[in-house]
């Protein structure tokens, strides 16, 4: 290690630092004093070398011929062996600390003030000293000393080295890594974890439907809100080979968390137009997308932390993992269809067709038709081209029967003739093709009724419903309304969300007792709603009066309620909201509806009303 020596006054001492850094001097050794006065003011590795017991022994020798208290002065902290050593050989002394050349001033004075009359110590204190006639005895380092100081320079100096080359590594790595980003055939976009665009490449603004350029900073949302990376950066979980469309342009996507420490701190997701990939795989797939054949939904996507919640997405995730028909059960907007998406996107099927047929308010010969499809009728009745049906498009993978509970008898004869035959005729054919498919089937919770009155097969009822599940109603989902709508209004609302936040707060508060007798479907119109009226700057009570009044509670309860009321505690209601009917409907816990019915029959007659 070289090792240059610069000697000087301590004022002197930052240029001469300074120019020794210019130098390309790493590393700067300096007593006490003079290296707080460095690190204090330079950006560099300053070392200090330190007094130990062994540079005060000389002075110890000299201050036996000394008579009269002695200061000695320290930078920061007074060691404990020098009031040992003052004790053993009966030393009057006094102890001053300081912290820098600020203070070091004051430090002399007082000693001078104590009567004092000697002092020992660095260098900065020795030139208050002389200012005041105060006699002073100047530490000096030992060998050894300066060797530990030059050891320590050592292993810094070997640190910095090392340093510097994993920067210039690591450089060189971005500066390839941004070669590669920019240069690759696939379309790159990352987010940190707020949610926020941190990169986008050339091939992502080519390939995706972006928009509200510039895209850095902003939320994913505002610029594709078709992208997923939200789930994601919530769930933790890696999406891989997802095919997506936007447009007429179907697109392979995969959705990587980055992880440190074991924590989500952003996605990264990468997308390759499909019509660029040329085995015949990426072929099949994208076909399958381009005739809507493929779940748009996976469990990252379902939205809830209740207990009911978490039990139907585990037990949907266990049937998903064998190849039994199911059927889901539940009210309507309760999320029926994104779980059988879920399922087959969890199952060995995946890479296979997902086809949805919606069973109610068909015919028997229109659902017949979709199902089993048609051949080619003679040329003497000049009839269409012959079609494929629902079952041999759906061969490998998954067939969804939405409402099964509403299709016609005729159409459940035949969806179960070829659940047990696992073959299919198509009208007009004049054989049968053999199909693989798997059923999941939706239904309302009437399906038992309709059983017993011979509305619905029963047979059929045991063929699809090997496994069953039950979606429940978003009012047995304790607290995830809240979950859902917080999802929604950053959807609706974007990047401004926040500019909305507290005015979402007290709607959320007014949704306490709401009933959402329509589930997630009606959940999602009502945050729509608001959403747009917020944007109208409407005030949230005027909001909160377009909210339907027959969901806010349980009319039985507020009869039972309305009727233990007296007179007096109408009238007290209504006075303390000044005649607001909004404000005193909701003090006394019911809707605008009840309270005008209770007023009427309290004879109650009141102007001006709001």
């Amino acid at each position: 290690m070289k090792v240059d020596v610069w000697v000087g006054s301590w004022e002197n001492a930052r240029n001469y630092a300074e120019q020794a850094i210019k130098q390309g001097v790493k590393v700067i050794i300096s007593r006490g004093g003079t290296a707080a006065l460095l690190r204090h003011s330079l950006d560099t590795a300053i070392i200090k070398v330190r007094f130990t017991s062994a540079a005060y022994l000389e002075a110890f020798e000299r201050l036996r011929s000394v008579e009269g208290k002695i200061a000695f002065f320290v930078l920061d902290t007074m060691p404990s062996f020098i009031s040992h050593f003052c004790k053993l050989l009966n030393i009057d002394a006094c102890y001053y600390s300081y912290t820098g050349d600020k203070d070091v001033e004051e430090a002399v004075k007082k000693a001078k003030a104590d009567g004092c009359h000697f002092g020992v110590g660095g260098v900065l204190a020795k030139n208050y000293a002389r200012l005041y006639d105060f006699s002073y005895y100047t530490l000096e380092n030992t060998e050894d000393e300066i060797e530990l100081a030059l050891d320590s320079a050592q292993q810094t100096l070997s640190s910095i080295i090392q340093e510097e080359k994993h920067h210039r590594e690591l450089q060189l790595k971005l500066e390839q890594y941004e070669a590669v980003l920019n240069y690759t055939h696939d379309g790159i976009l990352a987010i940190n974890k707020e949610g926020n665009i941190v990169v986008v490449n050339r091939q992502a603004e080519e390939i995706l439907p972006l928009k509200n350029k510039p895209y850095e900073g902003k939320y994913i949302e505002e610029v594709f809100p078709s992208s997923k990376l939200s789930s994601v950066l919530r769930t933790g979980e890696k999406e891989m080979d997802e095919l997506m469309k936007t447009g007429n342009v179907v697109i392979n996507t995969n959705r990587i968390p980055i992880m440190v420490n074991g924590k989500i701190e952003g996605v990264v997701a990468t997308f390759k137009d499909v019509d660029s990939i040329r085995n015949s795989e990426q072929k099949i797939r994208t076909n399958l997308h381009k005739r809507g054949m493929v779940a748009r939904y996976r469990f990252s996507d379902i939205v809830g932390e209740s207990k009911v919640m978490k039990r139907a997405i585990y037990m949907a995730k266990s049937f998903a993992k064998y190849d039994a028909n199911i059927l889901i059960q539940g009210e309507i907007g309760t999320g029926k269809e994104m779980f059988a998406h879920a399922i087959h996107h969890e199952s060995q099927r995946r890479n296979h067709p997902f086809l949805a047929v919606n069973c109610s308010n068909i015919s028997a010969d229109r659902l017949t038709r979709q199902l089993l499809g048609r051949e080619k009728e003679g040329e003497l009745f000049g009839s269409p081209e012959s079609q494929e049906g629902a079952f041999e498009l759906a061969h490998g993978g998954t067939l969804f029967l939405d409402k099964i509970d509403e299709a016609p008898l005729e159409a459940q004869s035949d969806i179960l003739r070829i659940l047990e035959d696992n073959e299919v005729c198509r009208i007009n054919g004049r054989h049968t093709i053999s199909v693989d498919v798997r059923i999941i089937a939706s239904a309302g919770n009437g399906l038992q009724k309709k059983m017993q009155i011979g509305d619905f097969l029963e047979e059929l009822y045991y063929k699809i419903s090997v496994l069953s599940l039950e979606i429940p109603p978003l009012r047995n989902r304790e607290a995830d309304y809240l979950l859902l709508s917080e999802n929604l209004f950053h959807r609706y609302f974007g990047s401004e969300y926040y500019m909305y936040e507290s005015k979402i707060r007290k709607i959320e508060e007014y949704m306490q007792n709401y009933i959402w007798k329509g589930n997630i479907r009606e959940l999602q119109n009502f945050v729509q709603r608001v959403s747009v009226l917020l944007k109208n700057a409407m005030p949230v009570d005027e909001i909160m009066l377009t909210m339907p009044e027959n969901s806010m509670m349980n009319d039985t309860s507020i009869d039972v309620k309305m009727n233990k009321w007296s007179r007096a505690h109408v009238v007290d209601a209504l006075t303390a909201s000044k005649l607001n009917i909004t404000k005193a409907a909701r003090m006394l816990g019911c809707s605008r509806g009840t309270l005008y019915k209770k007023m009427n029959e309290l004879n109650i007659k009141i102007s001006n009303i709001e």
